[in-house]
């Protein structure tokens, strides 16, 4: 008879003990997939904010100071100061922007734009939001006096 103990090889115990290692690396790098792929989903709409805000606050700019209509709010609709734009390959992305007239000087306004991807995980994380002011001195060519 032949003495088994010399004889090489793993276990079964040794062998599972090697799946169960094998099974918890696995799931650290299913979770570090899944937490790449949520960052890239709010990286895009982040991206998709940003260019929907600044489009906004450029068209925002582009308008006659007179043709300008105070109102609005960042933080909720208000009709005929927010829209939404869906984005290929990104989402849908909603934007709200404010005028306000500056207290004290009719030639001057505060013009804010806020953007935000509307995804489950996105939300404030993808937010982009731009100021700037607007002025008009030119009361020849229809502009407030001071």
């Amino acid at each position: 008879m032949k003495n088994r103990s010399s004889e090489a090889g793993f276990t079964l115990v040794e062998a599972l003990v090697a799946i169960v290692i094998l099974v918890f690396g696995l799931i650290a790098v299913t979770n570090l997939m899944l937490v790449a792929a949520s960052s890239n989903s709010v990286a895009n709409q982040a991206t998709g904010a940003a260019t929907v805000a600044a489009q906004r606050l450029e068209l925002l700019k582009a308008q006659p100071f007179t043709s300008l209509t105070v109102g609005g709010d960042l933080d909720s609709d208000v009709t005929n100061f927010n829209q939404n734009d869906d984005i290929p390959g990104v989402g849908r992305i909603h934007t709200r922007w404010s005028v306000v007239s500056i207290s004290g000087d009719a030639q001057v306004y505060f013009v804010a734009v806020r953007s935000e991807g509307t995804g489950a995980l996105s939300g404030r994380r993808s937010r982009a939001e731009f100021t700037t002011f607007r002025s008009c001195t030119n009361i020849s060519l229809g502009c407030p006096t001071p």
